[in-house]
This record gives structure tokens, C-alpha cells and sequence, in this order.
């Protein structure tokens, strides 16, 4: 019985069927079949991690079981006989059955034979025969895949560090495009690789495999031709392409279809234009499974950011003649490649100046992660600084992520408080294993106040008409530590003519020996360059206190510096209406207390909530109608003006109190307390207004 079974083992183990698991179980259910003369042949395999099950009859239809009534038999060790058994996919009830397992300690299934004659013996040992090297030949297949899996999953890592390190070493666009597509093909096997650059409204590509001299046409093209790279470049959007396709582009006229296999275009698409495009073919496998398109998408964006960083390094490379030696290229590339990620222009508005400075450290070529950034929302630009841990090629990577979400959060018109909270959300889920400070100030320069939120780094320094001071802020911790960590906004308000200075710890720390000394020097160059010249601009201030640091630079420095000539003389405005109801008074002295929060003129407090409540109980209960309340601060002259307005034209009257006297002291408490006061009369009403100075510090 056993003769010839070998020719049958021999298909079920061929290399052709190898790899295929559906095509495995079409052989091995006709070669049992075949070899046991059987009326039919189920093969049963109740699936794995990533394959489903699967029911196959007579080698041809597949259906859907995955609960077969033999299953009980599928896991004995050896083969049973389950005679009279209904069988899924087999009409007539079979008088004899055969379940052969498939024997295997990782894969669970049988062969099922039936006829209408008993199976002998032997027949019954062939069946098992078969089975076992369906299993053998199924945990090999499987094998193969997870091997197959693990290798794409690992070129596709292996692909996006390789990018990144070409990246980082590649200065111009010109290495860009050259050295990506071989680095594309090297890793992934494809057919070819093309990059494309936007130069105007041309398209100049750079690949492999070179163009034959027939459509050589292709290495250049139009961004308004009609081919999939210049599709994916005006649309923004991926390009999929086969050999049905070319008709759909008129450049691809006389392009044989096993030339372009399957193609796929990717925009490069740059912060506010795209860029160009990414070409990646192969040859009749689809490359579209969702784990290569998200791999194509972040190979672009790297690639996209690389190119805008290459072109303004381009820009700035033609106007230098050559570098001096191999140490100071690396040094000047590892500076321009920190600055090809900062911002190349700040927002200035009437009143506001920013400038930024930044220096690298003497020592090393590494990329250090200190940024800086501002960004107008409406009348308030906000001021960002901050510094990734380390020197390295990831912390500029990280910095990148980091500075281009503060941006994003504070358009969004989020307060600092919740700009660097929802930053430390994402740093956190990103699992980066770095983390890094920053401070955020915004200025609304319509008002002069300042909102002001930290995470583990220096707050601003302000220096105006009352002189030098660190704001005071209560500062969170350092991003990507703490998954619910907090960081307060602090305000306050700029008076008059005033310079804010933000910086990272390389301005005023030396390795090694503390940060006193820098501290010291800054301090006393602010103070003495606007003590001389107070209207100075912001660039010419930023470039003194960059000349002016006393240390070699151990470590990145950045540094912005904005000047800001104050409100409209520094005055400030607020009013509210008060009903005729006596319970205003407290209303208005809640009011009062803000504002002079908000203006940090709390010092007056006192004096000015005494004034207030006498000049508004004086309105409510005389004239029995309501009042209006407006307070006024002058930044120039440091006085804060309290006015209630009420629609009597009757001047009050100061009356002369007995020292039991429940009341009749309000005029005499507002004469004693204020600077001033007085009254306006007018026709729809009068005005008592009291001045309180704040006193100098």
C-alpha cells in the first residue's frame, strides 16, 4: 500500500509550495486523495498568530469552518476513524472516515479521508504518513513567513536609521538625492529609486537605476506635466502606479509595463510647500501593505526636512570661499545643521523687537538641542526657549519634534500653562528617552502683560525704568519626565519702555565651575548698556550681551532678546457699571482687587480698595441710582486714578462727624488717604475722582 506514496510526500515538500500556504493545502489534499484512492480528502488548519484558519475540500474550495466536527480527533496523537461523520463541504454522509492529526507541536489540523470502502491498515498508516508531513511542511511554511515578517520588519528599522544617518551627514541636496535612492534599494531589494527636488517649476530627479537615453526626458520634468511625480508634487498626496497605468500619463508614452512594475510616488512635503517627490518601484509585488506606506510616509518627511535644512545650507555655503580645515567643517556643518532647524526670520511689531543669537560650544562637533522660537497670535507673540539633553544627532531630532509643537500648541491659541502641558504629553508618548526645558512667555503687546509658564528652565529676565529683576515665576518640571506634571502660568505687567531676556544655560554656565559668574557679567552688561542708551534695538543689544560672556562656551548658547516700548505712555484702563444696590460696593472691590493684580500695582491695595469703597457707597446710597467705576493707572507717572460717576449733579458734602457717629467720615477718610481728589460736574451727572501714588521701589 505504502509503494509509490513517496512521489506524492515529494509534491507536498516541493520548493514551489514552499512559502504558500493555501497552495500547500491544495497539494496535500489531492496527494492524499491520490494515494488512498479516497472519494474525498479534507484538509484542516486551525490557524496560527497571524494566519487564519483554514478548511479546504478536495483541493479546490476553501470555506469558511472553523469548528470542524472532527476536531476532537485532530488533537489525538494518532489516527482515528470517525465513521458516519457529516462532513462541511461534502454532501453525501461518507460510510468510512479517516482523521489523520497533523502530528506537530506547534501547528493543530488533520487530513480527512473518506470512502466507501474501509480503509485498510496500511491505508490508514499512509494517512497518517501524509498528514505528518503536512505538518512538517506547514510549520516550515509558517516559519518561513514569521522569518519573512521578521526581515521586512526589521529592513524597514533598518531602512529608517540608515536615512536618518545619511541625513544628518548629508549637507546638500545634491548628497540628498543622490545618496537616499541607493540606500533605498540597498535595504528594501526594490527595483528602483528615484528622488525628486522642485527648482521653481521644475522637477530635477536624481536614482537608480540611470534612465535609458529613450526617456531620459524623465530626469527633468514640469510641475504641471502629465506623470505621476508631478501628480503626487501639485496634489500632495501619494502616487500609485502600475503597468495599467500608463495610458493615464501622456509622458509615459512608449514606457513598457515590466519598466515601471509597481511604482510609488511620495510628496515631500515641507513645512509650507512641498518640496519634491520619492519614487520607490518594484517588480510585480504591490508594495501596499500599510506598514510600507506608513514606512514611505515617514522616509519622505525625514527626507522633506533634511531638504529645506540642505537648501538653506546651500544658500549660506555659496557665499563662504572654502573651509579652513576638516576640523572646522565639522564644526561649521554641526552649526548650521542646528540652525537649519531654528527659525530663519522672528515676527517684529510697532513697539516690539525680537532677536535671537546662537552659538555653538568651542568644543566638539555634535548637534546640541537649543532652540528658540516666536510665533504672533493676534496682538500677543509668544517667546520660546528651550534646550533638548544632550549633544547629539537625536536631541536636534528631538529638538525639531519639540520646538515644532510648542509652535503648533500656541497657534492654536493656548495659554503657556497648556502649550508645555500638552508638549509633555507628547514627548512622553513619542518614549523618547531625553528630555527637555523650555519657557514660554507671551507678550500682549496691546496691554504689557506677560503670562509666563517654565518647565525646568531659567525664567525671563526684564529690565525697565525700576531696574533689573528675574520674574517670578513657579516653574514645572523638565518635559518627558512626568506624565502629569503642571506648569503654573505666571503674569506680569511691563510698564513703560522695557527688555526681556530669555536664554539657555550656555550663556551663563562653565562646565565644571557654576553659573555665578555668568550670571553676574549679564547682569551688569544689561544694566549698563540701557542705563546708557534705554531706546536701544534688540539686535544690537542681543549682539552686546553675546560679546560680553566671559567663558569659552562649554556648552550650545541661545539666547532672544525683545525690547518693548510699553502701552500708550503705560496707561491702563478698566471700568464697570454698578447697579443701584448696595451689595455693588463689594463687587466693585472685587473688581478693584483684580486689576491691580493684573497691573502689579498690588502695593496700593489698601488705600485703594478704603478710597473706592467710600466713593461708591457715597454714589449708591445719595443718589438711588447706579454708578459707573473706572480706574486708570499711568505707567509714566506711577499714580492710579479712582473715578465713580453717578447721574446727581450735587457736589458731595463733607460733614463733621461726633465720635459716635455711625457715618458721615467718607469724604474726610478719601481726603486723608488719597494723593488727590475732586469733582467733575457735567450734565448727565458728576464725577468724584481720588489719585493714589505708588511709591517708588
Amino acid at each position: 500500500m505504502l509503494h509509490g506514496l513517496h512521489v506524492y510526500l515529494r509534491a507536498i515538500n516541493a520548493p514551489e509550495t514552499a512559502g504558500d500556504l493555501r497552495g500547500l493545502l491544495r497539494t496535500a489534499s489531492r496527494a492524499g486523495r491520490q494515494a488512498l484512492s479516497a472519494d474525498h480528502c479534507v484538509v484542516w488548519f486551525a490557524g496560527a498568530s497571524s494566519h487564519p484558519p483554514l478548511y479546504l475540500v478536495d483541493g479546490d474550495a476553501f470555506l469558511d469552518v472553523a469548528d470542524p466536527p472532527f476536531a476532537a480527533e485532530a488533537a489525538a496523537a494518532s489516527v482515528a476513524r470517525c465513521d458516519g461523520t457529516t462532513l462541511p463541504g461534502i454532501a453525501e454522509v461518507p460510510a468510512h472516515v479517516v482523521v489523520a492529526p497533523l502530528s506537530t507541536s506547534s501547528t493543530r489540523g488533520a487530513v480527512v479521508l473518506t470512502r466507501t470502502d474501509p480503509f485498510t491498515a496500511d491505508e490508514e498508516a499512509a494517512a497518517g504518513i501524509v498528514a505528518s508531513a503536512l505538518g512538517m511542511a506547514l510549520e516550515a511554511t509558517l516559519l518561513r513567513a514569521a522569518e519573512r515578517f521578521a526581515a521586512a520588519t526589521a529592513s524597514r528599522s533598518t531602512l529608517l536609521e540608515r536615512v536618518t544617518g545619511l541625513l544628518q551627514t548629508s549637507a546638500t541636496a545634491v548628497e540628498i538625492t543622490q545618496r537616499i535612492p541607493a540606500a533605498v534599494i540597498e535595504v528594501l531589494d526594490c527595483r528602483s529609486s528615484w528622488v525628486y527636488v522642485l527648482e521653481g517649476e521644475e522637477l530635477r530627479g536624481d536614482g537608480l537605476p540611470p534612465l535609458p537615453p529613450e526617456h531620459d526626458h524623465l530626469r527633468r520634468v514640469h510641475r504641471s506635466a502629465d506623470n505621476p511625480i508631478s501628480e503626487a508634487v501639485r496634489t500632495g498626496a501619494p502616487v500609485v502606479v502600475s503597468g495599467d497605468d500608463i495610458a493615464r500619463y501622456r509622458d509615459l508614452t512608449g514606457v513598457e509595463p515590466e519598466q515601471i512594475g509597481v511604482t510609488l510616488v511620495v510628496p515631500l512635503a515641507g513645512r509650507e510647500k512641498v518640496l519634491g517627490a520619492l519614487s520607490v518601484g518594484w517588480g510585480d509585488r504591490s508594495p501596499l501593505e500599510h506598514a510600507d506606506l506608513e514606512l514611505f510616509a515617514a522616509v519622505a518627511s525625514q527626507v522633506a526636512v533634511a531638504l529645506e535644512r540642505a537648501q538653506l545650507l546651500d544658500a549660506e555655503r555659496s557665499s563662504r570661499a572654502e573651509l579652513a580645515t576638516s576640523h572646522e567643517a565639522l564644526a561649521t556643518l554641526a552649526r548650521d545643521l542646528q540652525r537649519g532647524l531654528l527659525p530663519t526670520w522672528l515676527p517684529q511689531q510697532e513697539g516690539l523687537q525680537v532677536a535671537a543669537r546662537y552659538a555653538p560650544a568651542l568644543a566638539g562637533s555634535e548637534i546640541g538641542g537649543d532652540w528658540y522660537d516666536a510665533v504672533q497670535t493676534g496682538h500677543d507673540i509668544a517667546l520660546i526657549i528651550g534646550d533638548v539633553q544632550g549633544h547629539s544627532t537625536r536631541a536636534a531630532g528631538l529638538m525639531g519634534q519639540v520646538r515644532t509643537a510648542v509652535r503648533a500648541y500656541v497657534s492654536e491659541g493656548h495659554d503657556p500653562s497648556t502649550v508645555l502641558r500638552r508638549t509633555n504629553r507628547l514627548l512622553l508618548e513619542l518614549g523618547a528617552e531625553l528630555f527637555a526645558t523650555c519657557c514660554l512667555a507671551r507678550l500682549d503687546t496691546s496691554t504689557g502683560l506677560l503670562s509666563v509658564a517654565t518647565a525646568g528652565h531659567p525664567p525671563p529676565l526684564v529690565v525697565d525704568e525700576s531696574g533689573y529683576r528675574e520674574i517670578d515665576v513657579d516653574p514645572g518640571p523638565p518635559l518627558g519626565v512626568l506624565a502629569e506634571a503642571e506648569y503654573p502660568t505666571n503674569r506680569y505687567r511691563l510698564l513703560g519702555r522695557s527688555a526681556l531676556v530669555m536664554h539657555t544655560d550656555g550663556v551663563v554656565e562653565v562646565l565644571g565651575e557654576g553659573s555665578e559668574v555668568g550670571e553676574a557679567t549679564l547682569r551688569d552688561t544689561l544694566r549698563a548698556t540701557l542705563r546708557e542708551e534705554p531706546d536701544q534695538p534688540a539686535e544690537r543689544l542681543a549682539s552686546t550681551i553675546m560679546a560680553a560672556i566671559p567663558h569659552a562656551l562649554t556648552d550650545d548658547a541661545a539666547m532672544l532678546v525683545a525690547t518693548f516700548t510699553g502701552t500708550d505712555s503705560g496707561r491702563l484702563d478698566a471700568s464697570l457699571w454698578l447697579p443701584p444696590d448696595i451689595r455693588a460696593v463689594a463687587s466693585a472691590r472685587e473688581f478693584l482687587r483684580d486689576r491691580l493684580l493684573a497691573w502689579s500695582t498690588d502695593e496700593l491695595l489698601d488705600e485703594a480698595e478704603l478710597v473706592l469703597s467710600e466713593l461708591v457707597t457715597n454714589a449708591l446710597v445719595h443718589t438711588g441710582g447706579g454708578a459707573g467705576l473706572s480706574l486708570r493707572f499711568d505707567g509714566a507717572a506711577r499714580r492710579l486714578t479712582i473715578s465713580v460717576h453717578d447721574s446727581s449733579p450735587r457736589h458731595p458734602q463733607e460733614r463733621t462727624a461726633g465720635p459716635d457717629a455711625l457715618g458721615g467720615r467718607g469724604l474726610g477718610i478719601v481726603e486723608a488717604v488719597a494723593d488727590a481728589w475732586g469733582v467733575l460736574v457735567g450734565d448727565d451727572g458728576k464725577t468724584v475722582w481720588a489719585e493714589l501714588a505708588v511709591e517708588a521701589d
